[in-house]
């Protein structure tokens, strides 16, 4: 099961949501009224949308790994 990261909020999507699927992170680091303002492939511009597009890709890539290397 993976762990709270401590780092920023992205890193908090990258390393549980995208690497280990644990899509419930993204409802705790985004507002509920929060836009995707890249959302892509029909899915809607929302939290849910977010979390189908983070689907599709930890589907597609099982094994994929995120590293953060620099934040500003």
């Amino acid at each position: 099961m993976p762990s709270k990261s401590s780092g920023s909020l992205l890193r908090q999507l990258l390393e549980n949501a995208f690497e280990h699927g644990a899509f419930a992170v993204v409802d705790e680091v985004l507002a509920p009224g929060s836009v995707n303002h890249t959302a892509t492939w029909g899915v809607p511009p929302n939290r849910e949308g977010l979390k189908r597009l983070i689907a599709l890709f930890h589907t597609a890539f099982p094994d994929l790994r995120c590293t953060v290397e620099d934040e500003i």
